[in-house]
C-alpha cells in the first residue's frame, strides 16, 4: 500500500497549495466494513507550510473487487450492489448528502481504486431518531439520477443468490423467508427513492454543532435505488428502536406513511431472516431479543 498523499489531495486537506510532507505514519481503522474495501487506514503527520508546520489527517480507503463468494459472480455488474467502482464514482458525482443535517465525509480526492476522506471526529453515536429524521428529510428532497453505476434494489439482489439450509432458529423466522416472494412484489410496488444501502448506526456518526450538529453517514459503497422505508430497517436492526414516525416527521408528507410503513417493516422481515440464518450458519450468537423485534415488527 502507498501510504504517500498525493498533490492534490494534500493540497485540499491542507487548504493550500504550498505544503510539503514532513513526516506521514499509518494507522489501520478497524472494525466491519465493506464487502469491496480493501483497507481503510488514518495517514496524520505533519507538512510544512512556507516556515510554518501544519498538521495533518485524512482516512484512506481502498476498493477492491470482490472474488469470492455467492455474490462475486454478479459484482461485475454496476447495478449490482456489490460493484467496487461505485463509492469512487458516488464520491466524484456530487450525488452524496452535504448537510445541513445529513451528509457525507468530505473527500479530498479519487486516485483509481483509492478514496481519500475526512476523518470525521464525532461526540458519540447518533441517535436513532434524528437520524431517521434526517434521512427523511434528505430522500424527501433527493431525486433518482440517471447514472449506470446506481445499486439496484440490494435486497432482492441479496436473497436471489441465497438459499435457507438448516439452522436452530425460531420456525417463524424462517416462514418469513420463504414470504420472499410475496414481499418483493409488495415492495415493487412502493415508490422508488435514492438510498444509503446500510443505514445502519456503525455507519452513522454524530458530529455536534449548531442546529442538532450533523449526522455524518459512512460507506456509500451501496449507494442505490430501492423502495421508500427500506433504508430504516438497517437503522432498526443495529439500535432496536422503531424510526418510522421520525423519518416521516424528517420527510415532511413527501411520503405516505402506509408506503413507509410497508417498506419498513417487509425490508426488516426479510433482511432480519437473513441475518439470523447469516449468523446461526457460522455459529454465531443471536443478539438478545433480536428474533422478537423481527418477528413483532413484520408485516
Amino acid at each position: 500500500m502507498d501510504d504517500r498523499l498525493p498533490e492534490p489531495v494534500l493540497a485540499s486537506v491542507l487548504g493550500r497549495s504550498d505544503g510539503v510532507v514532513v513526516t506521514c505514519r499509518s494507522e489501520p481503522i478497524g472494525g466491519s466494513s465493506g464487502a469491496v474495501t480493501g483497507s481503510v487506514t488514518r495517514l496524520s503527520g505533519v507538512a510544512r507550510c512556507g516556515g510554518e508546520e501544519v498538521p495533518f489527517t485524512v482516512v484512506r480507503k481502498e476498493v477492491r473487487p470482490l472474488r469470492s463468494g455467492r455474490h462475486a459472480p454478479y459484482a461485475g455488474d454496476p447495478r449490482h450492489w456489490a460493484y467496487r467502482r461505485r463509492e469512487p464514482l458516488a464520491y466524484a458525482s456530487g450525488l452524496l448528502p452535504t448537510g445541513p443535517g445529513l451528509a457525507a465525509p468530505r473527500c479530498h480526492g479519487v486516485v483509481g481504486d483509492v478514496l481519500y476522506l475526512a476523518d470525521v471526529a464525532g461526540s458519540g453515536p447518533e441517535l436513532p431518531g434524528r437520524a431517521a429524521r434526517r434521512l427523511g428529510a434528505w430522500q424527501a428532497g433527493a431525486t433518482l439520477p440517471d447514472v449506470p453505476w446506481l445499486a439496484g434494489h440490494q435486497l432482492a439482489q441479496r436473497l436471489a443468490a441465497g438459499e435457507w439450509t438448516p439452522v436452530d432458529a425460531d420456525p417463524r423466522v424462517a416462514r418469513l423467508w420463504q414470504r420472499q416472494d410475496e414481499l418483493l412484489a409488495e415492495l415493487a410496488r412502493l415508490p422508488v427513492v435514492l438510498t444509503h444501502g446500510d443505514f445502519s448506526a456503525a455507519n452513522l456518526v454524530a458530529q455536534s454543532g449548531t442546529g442538532g450538529g450533523t449526522t455524518v453517514a459512512l460507506d456509500w459503497a451501496t449507494l442505490g435505488a430501492a423502495p421508500v422505508g427500506a433504508d430504516l430497517a438497517a437503522l432498526a436492526l443495529t439500535t432496536f428502536v422503531d424510526p418510522v414516525e421520525d423519518y416521516l416527521a424528517g420527510a415532511g408528507g413527501r411520503f405516505a406513511r402506509a408506503d413507509v410503513e410497508l417498506g419498513y417493516r417487509a425490508t426488516l422481515a426479510l433482511t432480519g431472516a437473513g441475518r439470523v440464518h447469516w449468523m446461526l450458519s457460522r455459529g454465531m450468537r443471536l443478539p438478545d431479543g433480536y428474533e422478537d423485534f423481527i418477528l413483532s415488527r413484520a408485516p
